[in-house]
């Protein structure tokens, strides 16, 4: 058998694996929450409801939306706020974390408040974040870039000083310039740790957009089931956290392909 057939085997029955993962999850879901002790369920629907009650939910919100206004409205004013901070980060952060890994007087001024600000809680900035920029949409999107800000410069100037001293001797041997031996060797090798920030940023990015909702808003999908809460409406709110998790799944899985398609010979490398 060659290597790419045994690695096409191994990756078939890794998605076989993930999905009986998910069906196992359902499939325990369904018993907790199924009628069987006393024509009763484990847990009280208020607590968590079938995944069938969910589902009727979820179609309910397709068809009339929660609150005047449509779910997709929701969805991609959410979307809006994340992808507009994310992209942020990214043309901001990872420049300058490359920057930092190839000067070190640049990381020896840039490095100590990056550092600091890593591990402070942005939530408690929130407060703050309203007093300088208001309750519009520019506190929402600070908030979330604050959170993944450090995340990207700090693994862009990693990835930078973990590029091979060889490679970079090898081309300037060969009389490459400066600009070059960024643009052929530095940059390229450094693409693989980027990546894998940014995956990582995803998840944090969607966690922190719960956050950012919190800010007096009327729409958005951690809106809807933050408010869906104080009715006690569960059904709503699991039908938000679900569209929440698919959503951080999709842009991982979108971020995974670009990676593979970008990073074509990560993991080959001598």
């Amino acid at each position: 058998m060659s290597a790419d057939a045994a690695a096409a085997g191994r990756k078939g029955r890794s998605r076989w694996i993930n999905l009986g993962s998910f069906a196992a999850l359902l499939a325990l879901w369904a018993l907790i929450t199924a009628p069987l002790v006393d024509g009763k369920p484990l847990v009280a629907p208020l607590f968590l409801p079938s995944p069938g009650s969910v589902w009727q939910t979820f179609l309910q919100l397709m068809n009339n939306g929660y609150q005047g206004k449509t779910l997709a409205h929701h969805v991609g004013i959410s979307l809006f706020r994340f992808g507009l901070a994310f992209a942020l980060t990214v043309l901001l952060a990872v420049p300058l974390g490359l920057w930092m890994g190839m000067n070190e007087t640049v990381k020896a001024v840039l490095d100590p408040p990056i550092e600091i600000s890593r591990p402070m809680p942005k939530l408690a900035l929130l407060p703050l974040l309203i007093i300088w920029f208001g309750i519009g949409e520019v506190a929402k999107v600070v908030i979330i870039v604050l959170a993944l800000f450090p995340i990207l410069s700090i693994s862009a100037m990693q990835a930078v000083r973990g590029v091979g001293r060889r490679k970079v001797q090898a081309a300037m041997a060969l009389g490459a310039s400066r600009g070059m031996i960024f643009r052929r060797v530095i940059f390229p090798a450094s693409l693989p740790g980027i990546f894998t920030s940014i995956r990582v940023s995803i998840g944090i990015g969607v966690t922190m957009l719960v956050g950012a909702e919190m800010i007096a808003t009327n729409a958005g999908i951690a809106y809807m089931a933050m408010s869906a809460s104080d009715f006690l409406l569960t059904n709503v709110v699991i039908v938000g956290a679900l569209i929440m998790a698919v959503l951080g799944y999709a842009l991982d899985l979108l971020a995974r392909a670009l990676e593979n398609k970008v990073v074509h010979w990560g993991g080959r490398e001598g």
